[in-house]
């Protein structure tokens, strides 16, 4: 058991933090010693880490608490070590296996508490890195040998993607910084990535605006004439949107050579050569970002 100045320790929270959290949401309810002090368990401290780790990804602090409450409420047994977003420390779920089940057997019930899980393990960036785009190559996989069906392929990806629409906007409050758009070229429709992109450039202060998939190259133009923009953003997923990226960014180049254009995914290397290649961590790749779009202003 913990004294409250040691909970607070370990959850990265100060103490006055701790019992503001405990008085005004209720997400924990602390044991008392004889004299009338609070203790805190692993359990506490768990929920606590949760809730943090919500509150860091830039949710209100209100919607913090009722998830961290959910979540914890969701686990079939208190289990700590699984339950502690920020330590480290947990086992990683088995995240390709379980989404691929589920999947399989369309299943949206085990996949959204699969997802739950994951995502209270550790940063977005790290989440993702880690578990979820390898998650999801292992469900291309099975889909491509028949495992999985095309219903369960679409179930799990969409699942991913909405998890992605609330990061996106619970970032919002990060985003100060200079104007990045971020989209697709016409006939690229692989989402996922760059989105999680966009949660991460957001989250390291570039103020973004999701434009989406299958962008017409007049479109880009007309973005692109904003004086405010200071960079467009770009994935080139899979082999058959190469032509159409290629073509998006030489005529951006050609519009206004200014510019900060910026492509990520895999096959970013058949970029044409204006174009600044963001690598395959999303961390590294925002953080690479704000130093292009800082230096550009």
């Amino acid at each position: 058991m913990y004294t409250i100045k040691h909970a607070a320790q370990r959850v990265g929270i100060t103490t006055a933090t701790l019992r503001a959290w405990e008085r005004r949401y209720g997400v924990i309810a602390p044991d008392r010693s004889e004299s009338g002090y609070r203790l805190y368990g692993e359990h506490d401290v768990a929920v606590l880490r949760s809730m943090k780790h919500l509150v860091d990804q830039g949710w209100a602090v209100g919607l913090a608490a009722a998830e961290a409450i959910r979540l914890d409420r969701a686990q079939p047994t208190h289990d700590t070590t699984a339950e502690a977003p920020d330590g480290g420390s947990g086992p990683s779920p088995d995240l390709a296996r379980r989404m691929t089940a589920a999947a399989a057997a369309l299943d949206t019930g085990d996949l959204a508490a699969t997802l739950d899980e994951v995502f209270a393990l550790s940063s977005f960036e790290t989440v993702m890195t880690e578990h979820v785009f390898p998650a999801l190559e292992e469900l291309g996989d099975a889909w491509a040998d028949g495992r999985v069906s095309v219903a369960g392929e679409h179930l799990a990806s969409n699942a991913v993607m909405r998890r992605l629409a609330v990061a996106y906007e619970a970032a919002a409050a990060h985003g100060h910084g200079p104007r990045v758009v971020l989209g697709l070229a016409p006939g690229t429709r692989h989402e996922i990535g760059l989105l999680a992109f966009a949660v991460a450039a957001r989250r390291r202060g570039l103020d973004t605006d999701y434009l989406g998939a299958d962008l017409p190259v007049d479109d880009w133009l007309g973005v692109a004439g904003d004086p405010a923009l200071a960079a467009v953003v770009l994935a080139i997923p899979t082999t058959a949107d190469i032509p159409a990226t290629a073509a998006v960014i030489t005529a951006l180049h050609d519009h206004r050579p200014d510019l900060v254009v910026a492509v990520g995914g895999a096959q970013q290397g058949h970029a044409p050569e204006p174009a600044a290649r963001l690598g395959h961590d999303i961390a590294a790749g925002a953080t690479a970002l704000a130093a292009m779009t800082s230096q550009a202003r």
